[in-house]
């Protein structure tokens, strides 16, 4: 239970349960988000919970509808294009001013990343999985020290995790072997094949993932 607090570490904390919720699957797609049942499962009143839904409304998890309420939102294939067109423009950039930034912190944190993932696809646990090479890209982001480029990739990071819970099964070993190649580029500090690598992993993913979604309309429920 959380403790009753309105401060923002209680935001936070209730953002986070909720985004891990839709993430896992435990709300799903087109489901209707009840204020009332999440803040007495949570232990905290309405009012973090709904600053919560507003928060994911912004990061794109959620759909608020008026006089209709707040819902879990699908994903549909232009959805996961267009986070691919941004993923493509923004990640070579972020692998290459990892290369030429990162500290022997950062390589300890991508390594933590890439092992955690390796664990959790020997035990087939897609959960541990997504949440591990989706802190990869977290850890590469940091490592990149680029306050803007973080910035601007921080509200896709859920949408991302998202995705990854969705299309990381059966294609755990592509993953761990373009991360590892990325990350041998970055120990390297070769800029120019740390961008590459970042490239051809974003189109790699993207032709996988494009593959799973296939209705257009996609729309949410009412």
């Amino acid at each position: 239970m959380l403790t009753e607090d309105q401060t923002p570490s209680l935001r936070d904390r209730v953002t986070s349960q909720i985004s891990e919720r839709i993430i896992d699957g435990e709300l799903r797609a087109g489901e209707r988000i009840h204020e009332r049942h999440l803040s007495e499962e949570l232990g905290v009143s309405r009012v973090p919970v709904r600053e919560a839904i507003l928060t994911l409304a912004a990061q794109g998890l959620i759909t608020v509808k008026p006089r209709s309420g707040a819902f879990v939102r699908k994903l549909t294939r232009r959805d996961v294009a267009e986070l691919f067109d941004v993923r493509e423009a923004l990640e070579p950039a972020i692998a290459a001013a990892a290369a030429r930034a990162r500290t022997e912190d950062d390589l300890a944190q991508l390594r933590a990343a890439i092992n955690n993932a390796s664990e959790a696809a020997a035990c087939f646990d897609a959960p541990t999985g997504s949440r591990s090479n989706a802190e990869f890209h977290a850890a590469l982001a940091r490592a990149s020290h680029h306050r803007r480029l973080q910035v601007i990739m921080e509200p896709l990071s859920l949408t991302i995790r998202r995705l990854f819970r969705t299309t990381i099964v059966g294609h755990d070993a592509d993953l761990l072997r373009d991360h590892a190649e990325q990350l041998a580029a970055i120990e390297e500090q070769d800029v120019e094949w740390a961008g590459i690598l970042a490239r051809r992993h974003v189109i790699r993913t993207r032709e996988r993932s494009l593959a799973m979604f296939t209705d257009e309309d996609g729309a949410d429920a009412e």
